[in-house]
C-alpha cells in the first residue's frame, strides 16, 4: 500500500469524484459539522472511501463503550484511531468485493428481521431507535447498508475460512494437558473486580463510574485501574479475586460470567453496597468433561481463524489497488 503524492496517478473516475467531494459537508449534527469537511480520503480497485463514509463507520463498529462518551470524548478517541477504523473499512470493502465474487448476499427481509432483533436486544422502540441512529449522524439507509455488510461478511468468513479450518483430538489433548489452570473439581470463574461503595450523591458515584471506564477506554490495565480506584481490599492484589466455583456464587454472577468473553469487562453492577465492575481472567472447568474439551476446541479454532483471516486478507490487499490520500 502506498501513499498518493500527486492526483496525476489516480484513475480518472476517481478524479472525477475525488474534486466534486472536496468542499461538500457531509449530514451529521452541527455540532459534529464543525470538525469535517468530507473528502475523499482512500481508494479501494474501483471504489472511495470519503470522511463521512469512515464517521460512519466508526459510530457504526465502535463497541458501546465508546458510543456512550461524551461527543468531545468520542471525537478524541475517533481521531486517535482513525488510522486504525480506516484500515478496516478499506479490510471491509475488499472483504465485501469477495463476497461478492462468490455470490454471496444477503435479502432485505433477513435485514430488517436483524433490526428487530437489535431492537428486541436493546429493548428499542422504532422512536428510541431512529433517535439513536439520528444521535449517531446515521441515516436508516446507512444503517441497513452497514448492518448488511457484516452479515455479508460474516457468511464469507464462514465459507471461505472458517470452514477450512480442523482441529484434532491431539491438538485438544495437548492444549489441556499445556494449560492445567483449566482443569478443576468444580466449575469456575477467575475474576477481577473494581468495588466502589455506596454514596448519598449520585453524581459522584456517576463520576467515578465514568472515571473508571475512561481510563480502560484509553488503554489502561484492569490491575491498574483497580489498584488505584478501587474501594475494598482486592485493590492491593489489582483486583483479583481468584478462582470463584460455580456452585459458591450467586447465580446472577453465574449468569453474568457464562456470556463474557475471556478479557471482557462487565457493565456496573449495583447492589446494596456498592458498585461492582467485573473482568473475566479465565474459566475452569471439570476434569475431562465435555464442556472443557469443547471449550478449548472453540479456542484452538479461534486462535486457527486469526491466523488464516491475516493471511486471507493479505492475500486480498496484495491483489488490490489500495491509495491513501495524504
Amino acid at each position: 500500500m502506498k501513499k498518493i503524492k500527486n492526483l496525476i496517478s489516480l484513475p480518472l473516475f476517481v478524479l472525477f469524484i475525488f474534486f466534486s467531494l472536496q468542499t461538500a459537508v457531509f449530514s451529521l449534527s452541527s455540532e459534529e459539522n464543525k470538525f469535517f469537511v468530507d473528502k475523499v480520503i482512500a481508494v479501494v480497485n474501483r471504489d472511495v472511501i470519503t470522511w463521512s463514509e469512515l464517521y460512519k463507520y466508526m459510530e457504526f463498529t465502535a463497541k458501546d463503550e465508546i458510543k456512550a462518551l461524551n461527543p468531545d470524548e468520542k471525537f478524541k478517541y475517533f481521531k486517535a484511531h482513525e488510522e486504525e477504523f480506516l484500515e478496516r473499512l478499506i479490510d471491509t470493502k475488499l472483504q465485501i468485493e469477495e463476497a461478492e465474487k462468490y455470490g454471496i448476499f444477503v435479502s432485505d427481509s433477513e435485514i430488517e428481521g436483524a433490526i428487530n432483533d437489535i431492537k428486541k436486544k436493546y429493548a428499542l422502540t422504532e422512536q428510541a431507535f431512529q433517535e439513536t441512529l439520528k444521535k449517531e449522524g446515521m441515516s436508516i439507509n446507512d444503517y441497513k447498508k452497514m448492518l448488511k455488510e457484516q452479515i455479508i461478511i460474516g457468511r464469507a468468513l464462514n465459507t471461505l475460512v472458517k470452514s477450512k479450518i480442523i482441529i484434532t483430538d491431539a491438538e485438544i489433548n495437548n492444549y489441556i494437558a499445556a494449560h492445567p489452570e483449566l482443569s478443576c473439581d468444580d466449575e469456575g470463574y477467575y475474576v477481577s473486580q473494581i468495588f466502589l461503595k455506596k454514596r448519598e450523591n449520585q453524581e459522584e458515584l456517576k463520576a467515578k463510574i465514568n472515571e473508571v471506564f475512561k481510563r480502560l477506554i484509553q488503554g489502561e490495565s484492569f490491575s491498574k485501574v483497580a489498584s488505584q480506584m478501587s474501594e475494598d481490599a482486592t485493590a492491593k492484589t489489582g483486583g483479583a479475586i481468584g478462582l470463584l466455583k460455580k456452585k459458591e456464587i450467586a447465580s446472577e454472577l453465574s449468569n453474568l460470567f457464562s456470556k463474557m468473553n475471556i478479557g471482557q469487562v462487565s457493565e456496573p453492577m449495583m447492589t446494596e453496597h456498592g458498585i461492582f465492575i467485573f473482568r473475566l481472567d479465565g474459566v475452569c472447568f471439570k476434569k475431562g468433561s465435555d464442556q472443557l474439551i469443547n471449550y478449548v476446541r472453540s479456542l484452538l479454532e479461534d486462535e486457527k481463524f486469526k491466523k488464516d483471516y491475516k493471511l486471507w486478507i493479505r492475500g486480498l490487499r496484495q491483489r488490490a489497488y489500495i491509495e491513501i490520500m495524504d
